[in-house]
């Protein structure tokens, strides 16, 4: 009689372990490439981010009668900013001025009280960064409030 060894392990078992381990791994690799993917995105963004504030801070800096910030030049381009430099994926710096007036007949301010003292020499700044994110075009708009400084 001839004894049967069953110490090892099968030529099935032996495959369908190494299927599992297959898949595993397959999911640990779409895992990496979209962790890539979204750390690329946030890179774009953030350098995005930087350039918008780079062109805040030197509007904040311009006087509030300046031609950068004149309503009737809408819109605005980073052209007219000396020094200021654009980063690799940052295709353009825009922005628009409105001029505050107590005028108008429109609450600027959102308090509920039209045609204020506290509207005048006010103007909203709209900042747009449009910047390339791999393969799509995206913009990056904020907006703020320059005052005039007596």
């Amino acid at each position: 009689m001839v004894a049967l060894n069953n110490n090892g392990f099968t030529l099935l078992e032996s495959l369908m372990a190494m299927l599992v381990l297959t898949i595993g791994i397959m999911a640990l690799y779409t895992l990496q490439i979209s962790s890539i993917q979204g750390n690329a995105t946030a890179n774009h963004l953030s350098v995005a981010s930087a350039s918008g504030v780079n062109g805040f801070e030197h509007l904040l800096c311009m006087p509030y009668d300046d031609p950068t910030m004149d309503p009737a030049g809408n819109p605005h381009d980073q052209s007219e900013i000396t020094g200021l430099q654009l980063q690799s994926n940052v295709a353009a710096i825009v922005w628009n001025v409105t001029e505050w007036t107590n005028t108008d007949g429109i609450d600027n301010d959102g308090d509920g009280n039209t045609d204020e003292s506290d509207e005048l020499d006010v103007k909203l700044v709209q900042l747009s960064v449009s910047y390339s994110d791999g393969s799509d075009n995206k913009t990056l708009t904020t907006e703020f409030l320059k005052t005039e400084m007596y």
